[in-house]
């Protein structure tokens, strides 16, 4: 599913899922946390950069490029667009964050060079403009030993934030038994996590045995 409700991404192609946008989604988390999520009525005057927004995503040319020659729907974004969308919005501070459906196609070498590619594109971005954006990294669960190699590399080479993961990976949840040595990597670490919603494989193992 990609949303296309999105204020700094474009999509190019149509929505597919839930009758859910980004923006209402938003909305209403932004409600219950009593915090702004940046996409607010655009004024004439721009509002005074005093906002952090967790949920900012980027799409490096190299990850839309994987996306289209894997016939998955990608969304139009530049940093351009970023920097403008938060002027407007008055944010200070952006985390950038992979879009879904993320790196795993179900080949693991694959995934880990795209989300070191992600990665190291997301940490040049913070460098080049310091203050306007961190980084949540991206690693896939479902590949444990390119996941740990990342998130060393990602915290301790990259100097991340946090890590961006999806709510499920071909049909495992984040709390799947096989995931555990990420977790304790990450508890080791008292690593920030920030989970994105993703549309599950539909519609079957939802629940085990269900």
């Amino acid at each position: 599913m990609i949303f296309t409700s999105c204020s700094c991404c474009k999509p190019l192609t149509a929505s597919r899922g839930p009758n859910l946008s980004r923006r209402s989604f938003l909305a209403g988390s932004a409600a219950a946390l009593g915090a702004s999520t940046g996409l607010t009525t655009q004024t004439q005057a721009q509002p005074a950069k005093t906002r952090i927004d967790v949920h900012h995503h980027m799409v490096p040319p190299a990850h839309a490029e994987f996306l289209a020659a894997k016939n998955t729907p990608s969304v139009k974004w530049s940093l351009q667009m970023s920097l403008e969308d938060m002027d407007r919005s008055g944010i200070q501070t952006a985390l950038l964050s992979q879009i879904q459906p993320g790196t795993w196609f179900g080949d693991a070498e694959e995934s880990r060079k795209m989300s070191r590619v992600i990665n190291e594109f997301g940490a040049k971005t913070v460098q080049d403009h310091p203050g306007r954006f961190g980084l949540f990294a991206t690693i896939t669960p479902l590949d444990v030993e390119g996941s740990l190699k990342e998130i060393e590399y990602a915290f301790d080479t990259l100097k991340a934030d946090g890590l961006c993961l999806l709510t499920s990976y071909k049909g495992k949840y984040l709390g799947d038994p096989s995931f555990a040595p990420v977790w304790q990597e990450l508890n080791r670490r008292k690593a920030v996590i920030y989970v994105h919603p993703l549309a599950p494989d539909c519609c079957a193992s939802l629940v085990p045995g269900i």
